[in-house]
């Protein structure tokens, strides 16, 4: 049975933190407050996909925040999960963040409130590497285990040699969630991903343009925004500057 098969038989949220635990092989792990708990890796876990990768994020940092104000150990990554998705990022990518001490984090991690959402979305998009269990369910399990044992999130940088391999992973992993457009767009749009740092486009006058809407990432094209039908599953929509995971 496959890691998405099993997260939709899932009755508790327990049951999503367990298949997780077993997944990824973690040791020495606790199940507190900070939903999975290891030295080398903090989870937010959900029992539904009812909310976004942003939100769940934003509940983890809740902690990770008092942690590090306190002057607590913090692992070197931080990671979410429900029964659809996951996404992983380097803590100290997010120091620079929780440095400015101005963001109004609620009192409790279930009741964050929507200005510190909309900070943390806006500054972690660029940093995360998403996937779709369903889809990409060996590229998760090894680009976590990766990060574990290595204590780096792997990448392949896009060059010529890959760039077709890049393009078809692209396709299957962001091209289809976008809506109204057609393959023949595919081309146009990974163009305007790869010259986008996320935030700015690196050039000028291009036909297609990655751009965000409030929280979510969205492409320009014919005049027209194209939105991700799963956006929050496609925070690694940013590759030029990133690379991604490729199996």
């Amino acid at each position: 049975m496959s890691l998405f098969e099993k997260l939709k038989l899932v009755k508790s949220e327990e049951d999503v933190k367990d298949i997780y635990i077993k997944a990824l092989g973690l040791k020495g792990y606790s199940k507190n407050l900070i939903d999975i708990q290891t030295k080398e890796i903090w989870f937010e876990a959900k029992d539904n996909s009812k909310h976004s990768t942003y939100a769940m994020f934003t509940q983890l940092l809740h902690y990770v925040y008092r942690a590090w104000d306190k002057g607590e150990y913090l692992p070197p990554f931080l990671a979410v999960a429900d029964t659809q998705k996951a996404a992983i990022m380097k803590t100290e990518d997010v120091i620079p963040l929780l440095a400015k001490k101005n963001i109004k984090w609620g009192k409790r991690a279930s009741d964050i409130t929507p200005e510190a959402l909309g900070v943390v979305s806006a500054y972690i998009g660029t940093h995360l590497v998403s996937f779709r269990i369903e889809t990409h369910e060996d590229e998760f399990i090894k680009t976590f285990k990766d990060a574990i044992n290595t204590g780096e999130i792997i990448r392949i940088q896009i060059t010529p040699d890959n760039l077709k391999q890049v393009f078809d992973k692209w396709v299957t992993m962001i091209g289809r969630e976008i809506k109204g457009v057609s393959d023949d767009d595919y081309a146009l749009l990974f163009f305007a991903d790869v010259m986008s740092d996320g935030t700015t486009a690196t050039h000028d006058n291009l036909t297609a343009q990655l751009l965000h809407k409030g929280n979510s990432p969205v492409f320009s094209l014919g005049g027209k925004l194209r939105i991700l039908s799963g956006s929050e599953l496609a925070l690694s929509v940013v590759i030029g500057h990133n690379g991604i995971p490729i199996a």
